[in-house]
């Protein structure tokens, strides 16, 4: 689709909600009509268990990212629809062998980014996994915006600029760090702290979005969360 735009998300740090972050920016988006396909990019899958829980194991092992990064099935056949604006191209554990299997081919990443730019949607959102792993490139190859949730801890400018050296490699935008699950004072502290570009809009830290996760539902449509959610968008997209 034309002017379709790729949005990462990458952290080095568990636990600060990168998952989530994908979920609900990607549902906000589709909440305003816009067309919106999930990657799972991370072999512990578990964007894919937020959405797909309920599907039988057999039929997500035979239809996934690492099956279409292979070339065995399509992109199109790979990908669930979960709303009318929203879709999800899932991944089981077995994604962790693509970094035997496909690191020392950088075709696949242009191939599979060329697969993706003929795909009819608005946003393409990536999660991926907390570590310099070949998923984690290929989410960043093509990307138009990197985002980095980050809590506030003595590991964040370190696990950031990481991600910052990561992004260089593979020539994609510099990451913006988005406080997340954070009290406000914690984030004026972040944006005290002297990382790069941090974005003004934060997730609150919020009961309901952490076990949001747990549930696999999403927080209900009157929720505060939906509002930050909104400037987040508002200011970086």
């Amino acid at each position: 689709m034309k002017n379709m735009k790729i949005i990462t998300i990458a952290s080095m740090k568990g636990g600060v909600g990168k998952t989530t972050l994908a979920v609900y920016l990607a549902a906000y988006l589709a909440k305003t009509s816009k067309k919106v396909l999930l990657i799972d990019a991370d072999p512990n899958n578990n964007l894919t268990d937020f959405f797909l829980r309920d599907e039988e194991l057999s039929s997500l092992e035979k239809l996934n990212l690492f099956q279409s990064l292979l070339g065995l099935i399509g992109v199109n056949d790979s990908i669930r629809q979960i709303s009318t604006y929203l879709s999800i191209l899932p991944s089981t554990p077995e994604l962790a062998k693509s970094q035997i299997e496909l690191a020392n081919d950088p075709g696949t990443m242009i191939r599979f980014q060329a697969d993706l730019k003929k795909l009819k949607y608005d946003f393409i959102v990536w999660d991926t996994p907390p570590s310099l792993t070949y998923e984690l490139f290929l989410a960043l190859f093509g990307a138009d915006y990197v985002l980095s949730p980050i809590g506030f801890s003595r590991w964040t400018i370190q696990g950031f600029s990481l991600i910052e050296t990561a992004c260089k490699k593979m020539k994609a935008p510099l990451p913006i760090a988005v406080p997340c699950m954070v009290t406000k004072k914690d984030s004026e502290r972040i944006y005290e702290s002297g990382l790069g570009r941090i974005s003004k809009a934060f997730i609150s830290k919020n009961i309901a979005y952490g076990k949001s996760a747990i549930l696999g539902k999403l927080v209900p449509e009157n929720s505060d969360l939906w509002d930050e959610f909104k400037f987040l968008v508002k200011e970086i997209l």
